[in-house]
Order: structure tokens, then C-alpha cells, then sequence
């Protein structure tokens, strides 16, 4: 598969492409070096589009395990098409390997349009490079665990890319030194994931060192090392219309369950790709100083006040950098509701215990003064909600 049309200035055969500016010669692109669209194996894995016992599979699910009991494949539940309205995941396994029968043999990148798949040596020739350094630093808390983790998630048939940081602060020219974790996501469910890792992990000798979680509410799967921080994370691709939490493998899908277009672009560092599902996150990673803007514009209180809290976490980090285009980020939260905290609120303490935990998660490490004046700028019900957050978190720690 080659590119031929130009995206957020990745430069065309037609019109130059850009030099390498690492010092290290990375040679140019050129279509020549375009990737040829592959086809899935026979035997690989269960992908959404897939028919299995007469139904067509939309994505999947995860019940915990007892306590004690490491997490596997057979905790992975299927979705179909029919679920959707499930209040708790069916009692439907996920097939080891896809059944035969109809289904798109397609590869998911392959399934997009050609302009959201972007040759990273066509995006900049020293991007590969960059990648490859910063996944195989020895410095890094990841490096001992990706590749190994990688080779055996391929090797089960399942694709694996970069998310979040990674590739928002590469591909805007921050360099490795501003990507803070590695985030991951790939077609692999839960369970399966975190037991291809413990796999390896157990083969390399590191199985009473490090210990792989899968969070019930979220479905990320944490390999965490001997401090019991986070070495890497993983979540298989977003997919939405399910009343349980779940994943798929549908790239398009994906890219509209994420919260900011600049976070919706994915790396494939096996293949050197850029996709950009979205098709306007690449864009908005080109605008000087990034833009930031909403994917989903929900009306419901909980998402608007999370979405709003991460919003102030990227522009209060970013704030260094010089300015933020966040034009259609305020025309939306300006609008919300004066009383946004209390629209929060009436939703139960659980809900507002989440918007708690979130903002802690957030903005924990951001002085308040810089809270609010950010919030401030995205409008009175994003202020007042950072507000609100702060008091409770002021009669929570009780007096100093």
C-alpha cells in the first residue's frame, strides 16, 4: 500500500520530501518503499466482521477473574452485533481462531482509506529512527519488557500499535524526551493479551517480578514491575454501543472513542506506519502549538467533566511550549452548564467520586493557582468544576 496524497505536510514524491535533520542520513521516501496490503492468516484470530456460529462478531468483552486467578483468553467474552444492549458481557467465548467463513481478510490498516495511512519516512525520513531509539532505550521503564511482549502478541496473529503520547509528541516534534509512558493498543481482548505477556514474561525469568492486571472498568492491561509501577499499558481499540466495557479491532471505530483528535493517531512500529483513523489528527498535530479538539462533543455531565479535566491536564503541560489552538475546544466547553460540578454531583457519589479520582489522576501534580487560571480559560462551568474538585479535595485531607 503506498500514499499518494499529501496529509498534515508529509511531503509527496511529487512536491520534495523532507530532509533528515537527526544527523543520522535517513534516506527519503520514496513510493518505491510503499508497504503491500497483506492478508490475514486462516488460522489467526477472531476480528470484528467475522461470523461465528451464524452471527457477525462486533468485538469483545472481559469478565474478571476470582481473586488469585491470573487473568487468560478465557475470560474474553464476544460481542456480536445483538449485544448491544447487554447489561453484562454474554457467556460467549472467543473462538482460538477465527471459524471459516465469510469475512473481510483485509488487514485493519489496510481497511482504511489510503490518506489515513501515512509511511512514517514519508511523514519525516528520521521518524523510524526516532521510534526505534525511544523503544529500545535502556533508560526507559519499557525497554525490557516491549519487544519480547511484542514479538509474541505478532506472533498470536494480533496487531499491535503505539497510542497517546508516543506518537502525539513525536510526530509534533517534541521528541522522545517529552513522552512520558508507553501506551499500547492492538485487536488482542484483554484476557489475551495480559496472557501472552505473562507468557512471556514467565519465559524470560521475570514472572515473580513483574505482574500483568486487567482493570475490569477500563479493560487496560498493566504490566507493572517490582515497584508496582506501570513498565507499559495496553487497551485493545476503542469500540463504542455496548452497555459492558469493550474492545475491538476496527481502526475507524477506535479513532471516535478517543477523547482529543491529536490522541487518535496510532503508530504501527512494526510496518512504520502512521494512521490516522480520524483523518484530523494529523492535521492538528501541524498546527503550530497543536490543536486541541474534541472527538465526541457528549452532552452527558460525567464525560463533559472528564473530558474537560484532561483538557486542562495537556494545556497546563503544554503551556511551555507557547500556545494552544483550542478555539473549537472552547466554543464547546463554554457552553457547558455554570453548575457543571452539580450536574456531576447529582449523578451519585460514585460519580463524583470518579471525577475525584480522575482530577487527582489529572492534575495531582499541578499547582492550584494554574488549575484554575487554565480552567478558567475553557469557560465558568470548567472553573467551577476544578473549584469544587479542589474544596473537596481541601475537607477530604481535613486540616493542615
Amino acid at each position: 500500500m503506498t500514499c499518494t496524497e499529501d496529509v498534515g505536510g508529509a511531503g509527496t514524491a511529487e512536491g520534495g520530501t523532507p530532509e533528515c535533520h537527526c544527523g543520522r542520513k535517513c534516506r527519503p521516501y520514496s513510493l518505491a518503499s510503499g508497504v503491500a496490503a497483506e492478508r490475514r492468516p486462516p488460522d489467526g484470530p477472531v476480528m470484528a466482521g467475522d461470523v461465528v456460529g451464524g452471527e457477525r462478531v462486533a468485538g469483545f468483552a472481559y469478565v474478571p477473574p476470582p481473586a488469585g486467578v491470573a487473568p487468560g483468553a478465557h475470560h474474553d467474552r464476544l460481542l456480536t452485533e445483538d449485544d448491544g444492549g447487554c447489561a453484562s458481557p454474554p457467556r460467549r467465548a472467543v473462538p482460538a481462531v477465527r471459524p471459516p467463513g465469510p469475512g473481510d481478510e483485509r488487514l485493519p490498516h489496510d481497511r482504511l482509506p489510503e490518506r489515513a495511512v501515512v509511511p512514517a519516512a514519508r511523514r519525516s525520513p528520521c521518524l523510524p529512527a526516532a521510534v526505534n531509539d525511544l523503544l529500545s532505550d535502556g533508560s526507559t521503564p519499557w525497554a525490557r519488557v516491549l519487544q519480547p511482549v511484542a514479538r509474541t502478541v505478532r506472533a498470536a496473529g494480533h496487531e499491535l500499535w503505539l497510542s497517546g503520547g508516543a506518537p502525539r509528541e513525536l510526530l509534533s516534534d517534541r521528541g522522545r524526551e517529552a513522552v512520558r509512558d508507553l501506551d499500547l493498543t492492538g485487536t488482542a481482548p484483554a484476557g489475551r493479551f495480559a496472557e501472552l505477556a505473562r507468557r512471556t514474561l514467565e519465559e524470560d525469568g521475570e514472572t515473580y517480578e513483574l505482574r500483568t492486571p486487567v482493570s475490569p472498568d477500563s479493560l487496560v492491561c498493566t504490566v507493572l514491575g517490582t515497584d508496582l509501577s506501570p513498565l507499559i499499558e495496553y487497551r485493545g481499540l476503542g469500540q463504542g454501543g455496548f452497555g459492558v466495557p469493550a474492545t475491538g479491532t476496527d481502526l475507524a471505530a477506535d479513532s471516535g472513542q478517543r477523547d482529543f483528535t491529536v490522541n487518535s493517531v496510532l503508530y504501527d512500529f512494526e510496518r512504520h506506519l502512521v494512521i490516522d483513523a480520524s483523518e484530523r489528527g494529523l492535521a492538528d498535530l501541524s498546527v503550530p502549538g497543536r490543536a486541541l479538539v474534541p472527538v465526541h462533543r457528549s452532552s452527558d455531565p460525567l464525560l463533559r467533566a472528564a473530558l474537560a479535566l484532561r483538557a486542562v491536564k495537556f494545556l497546563a503541560r503544554w503551556e511551555a511550549d507557547g500556545p494552544v489552538e483550542t478555539s473549537e475546544l472552547r466554543a464547546w466547553t463554554g457552553g457547558f452548564p455554570y453548575d457543571l460540578a452539580s450536574h456531576v454531583r447529582a449523578r451519585g457519589d460514585q460519580a463524583w467520586a470518579q471525577a475525584q479520582a480522575l482530577h487527582h489522576e489529572c492534575l495531582g501534580d499541578v499547582p492550584e493557582h494554574r488549575q484554575t487560571a487554565v480552567a478558567g480559560a475553557l469557560g465558568p462551568g470548567v472553573e467551577r468544576l476544578v473549584g469544587a474538585l479542589l474544596e473537596s479535595l481541601v475537607r477530604t485531607a481535613g486540616p493542615r
